[in-house]
């Protein structure tokens, strides 16, 4: 039996398939740049066959994390652990070895321009010293599977962004490994072209049971495919739990701030420029309402002006879904004399919605 652990982590005796403990690296001034620590000791565990995102700032260590757990950056302190191997222990022969169970999917393709998209895909198999007959075998479920089989004869150059994409994401799966790492995989596409990719990846994580850590930058990426979900910031990780869990009801300002556009949390600048924090000369509070769950579909505002015999105005309002699951956020204007006795704020409570005052406007 597993015991519940706090803030979204793990269950205290489910393995982690991948694992880092205090991890930290520093990089040492020079003549032309002061030192810079990009990871401050960071902590994490990914269960074997979820889906994890890191989401961050540039320059907040996302980019050195991923870095240091596929081992391409040796790390200051603190160790990273994948499949119940710990990379930071081994010597360069024992880490080739193991990447090979580490596939990675790069933001820009790194796709070899003299190469066809089957010749690309089975690049890191000729390295592994395969046979030829063994080689198409393996690759050629893989270009079905990213749905190029009728582009495998093309050159990079003949593809779009989105196939370039799929050819790198084949080429990651083609040594068969337990741990897929994607480095911003879908920044350089459209939206269009990047829900196909991310919808691809759930497949990959669905059919061939991989665990996936992906960076970005993009909610949009956390909000289609993440199981959970860890914000970076000054290089390390200040808030982790379920994806809808964060994005919905995030604890910290960093997180509020960051995940605002997505969760609606983010006020029009006009009223923003409004808003006072004094009630001082104003006559209406401003009060965000988070509806997850059930609630999100319950008629609450209105219900709310028939109770109090009063008019609301919905300033804004936005409703959604997170891995199946409805939330909706809406910012509304209710009068001020509404709230002194707190019957509001126990009202929207008992309705399951989470309320959060922004200020006072005029």
């Amino acid at each position: 039996m597993t015991t519940a652990s706090p803030a979204g982590r793990l269950p205290s005796l489910v393995p982690a398939m991948i694992a880092t403990r205090d991890l930290a690296r520093i990089f040492a001034p020079t003549k032309s740049s002061a030192g810079v620590t990009a990871l401050a000791g960071i902590d994490l565990d990914v269960a074997p066959g979820e889906i994890f995102g890191v989401i961050g700032r540039s320059g907040a260590g996302k980019s050195t994390l991923i870095r240091c757990i596929n081992g391409l950056e040796k790390p200051t302190r603190g160790s990273v652990t994948v499949d119940g191997v710990e990379i930071t222990g081994l010597d360069e022969v024992g880490l080739r070895a193991e990447r090979r169970k580490i596939g990675m999917i790069f933001q820009h393709f790194n796709l070899v321009s003299s190469r066809t998209a089957f010749d690309n895909v089975a690049l890191p198999l000729e390295f592994a010293g395969l046979d030829r007959r063994t080689i198409k075998a393996r690759v050629e479920p893989l270009i079905d599977l990213v749905g190029l089989a009728d582009k495998r004869d093309r050159y990079p150059v003949e593809l779009s962004g989105g196939q370039k994409q799929r050819v790198g994401i084949a080429r990651a799966l083609a040594t068969e490994p337990k741990v897929l790492l994607s480095d911003e995989a879908t920044s350089a596409l459209d939206p269009e072209t990047t829900l196909s990719i991310l919808a691809l990846l759930k497949q990959v994580n669905r059919d061939l049971g991989l665990t996936i850590l992906l960076i970005t930058h993009e909610m949009e990426v956390v909000k289609q495919i993440c199981d959970r979900v860890g914000v970076i910031d000054g290089g390390r990780i200040i808030e982790e739990g379920a994806a809808y869990d964060v994005i919905t009801r995030p604890r910290t300002e960093t997180a509020r701030s960051f995940l605002g556009a997505l969760a609606g949390r983010t006020l029009p600048p006009l009223l923003a420029a409004r808003v006072r924090q004094t009630r001082e000369d104003t006559r209406h509070a401003i009060l965000r309402l988070t509806f997850t769950g059930e609630t999100a579909e319950e008629p609450t505002i209105a219900r709310l002006s028939r109770r109090f015999g009063t008019d609301v105005a919905i300033l804004q309002a936005q409703v959604d879904e997170i891995g199946g699951r409805p939330f909706g956020s809406i910012t509304i204007a209710i009068g001020n004399e509404h709230l002194d006795d707190g019957a509001v704020d126990a009202f929207l409570t008992q309705a399951g919605v989470s309320v959060e005052r922004i200020g006072h406007v005029a």
